[in-house]
């Protein structure tokens, strides 16, 4: 289709100044596509803008040389981010760096590596701030310094640019959930799923997260310890915790809690299971995270929390902490498998091959 014809009158304009109306000028962004305002100017002023901004946009180009281009090939972002590890993370890990990587994808992935700038990831960070999501942006900014850290040791980049971008500013809503809220949620449990008690004790008593209780075996209970894989850490770490674990704030032991996910009369691996059918899941099936987090969610409505700020199944993990400090005689550092340097120092040696054991002073 051939080109609409360009009128007399404007034969001599610039590239990308623009007169939608009689006297009214406009000029377009060739970076962007976006139109700016010039307005209603006598022509030689319109035109002199024009060009003022056509020479501003081009020395902003991220344009390159031929040199550069076969000196540094065309690898795009998305083929950087095709080429990002994750052996040895875990699922929801794994889940999480491609729903990042999509974003990512959507704004820059066809953005050479060696032409993306500091302000091609601003850009990106900014949209996603004021989408509402500081935090996916915050993710994002983390994903990215890993990324282009890559291109550089394969020699597809110069610099790290998304290290040179400011980090995005997150407000923590989430509130921390309390002991008097716990057993608000704790008595409306039943009401959701038969389940959902002896899930949210296990978390507390354990001070383990949804993941590892929700993949915890009977198996990995043995005499007086009960292990648990910690796949969080940068080393799979694994905890041996004393089965006399006790939270005297709720009056419960580890050994408690467990035989109480043994005695639903259901045969299962799982310490958390099914108890009846729901859905396509059988009785002794175990439960996924998010399905006992949906279900913590309607047994805190049930409770009568709101859901502006409301704490999460998470939560948990860190009312137990606080409880167990409190008590006095637990080691919670190392029973929420915390990595600290000299958590890092205690297990270094096997990497995390032989558990750790959780200290814990009954008396």
């Amino acid at each position: 289709m051939a080109a609409r014809p360009r009128i007399r009158k404007r034969a001599h304009f610039p590239p990308n100044l623009h007169e939608p109306r009689p006297g009214y000028y406009t000029w377009r962004n060739p970076l962007d596509g976006k139109t700016h305002v010039i307005g209603r100017v006598p022509l030689a002023q319109a035109i002199q803008e024009a060009n003022e901004a056509n020479a501003h946009a081009e020395r902003a180009s991220p344009r390159r040389s031929l040199i550069d281009r076969v000196a540094f090939g065309q690898e795009t972002i998305r083929d950087l981010l095709a080429q990002m590890p994750d052996q040895g993370t875990a699922v929801t890990t794994q889940r999480k760096r491609r729903s990042m990587d999509k974003t990512i994808c959507e704004h820059i992935g066809d953005i050479e590596c060696s032409a993306l700038e500091v302000r091609h990831i601003a850009e990106m960070l900014e949209a996603i701030s004021n989408g509402g999501k500081p935090g996916w942006a915050k993710d994002i900014r983390n994903r990215m310094i890993s990324a282009c850290a890559k291109a550089l040791a394969k020699g597809w980049m110069k610099t790290n640019p998304a290290a040179l971008t400011e980090r995005p500013k997150v407000k923590v809503r989430r509130q921390r959930l309390t002991l008097d809220a716990f057993q608000a949620i704790r008595a409306k449990a039943p009401e959701v799923n038969l389940w959902l008690e002896n899930a949210m004790l296990l978390a507390l008593i354990s001070g383990q997260d949804r993941a590892t209780v929700t993949s915890w075996k009977r198996a990995q209970v043995s005499g007086d310890t009960a292990t648990v894989s910690r796949a969080k850490t940068k080393h799979r770490l694994v905890l041996a915790i004393p089965t006399a674990l006790r939270l005297e704030v709720i009056g419960l032991s580890l050994a408690d809690v467990i035989q109480r996910c043994k005695s639903t009369g259901v045969v299962s691996q799982h310490l958390i299971h099914h108890v009846v059918p729901q859905g396509a899941a059988r009785r002794g099936d175990p439960v996924s995270p998010d399905t006992v987090s949906a279900a913590f969610t309607e047994a805190r409505r049930l409770a009568g929390i709101s859901d502006e700020g409301a704490p999460t199944f998470h939560e948990i993990r860190s009312l137990s902490k606080r409880l167990y400090d409190q008590q006095g005689n637990v080691d919670t550092k190392t029973l929420l498998g915390h990595t600290t340097d000299s958590m890092a120092d205690l297990y270094a040696n096997s990497r995390g091959a032989e558990p750790v054991r959780v200290r814990y002073n009954a008396s």
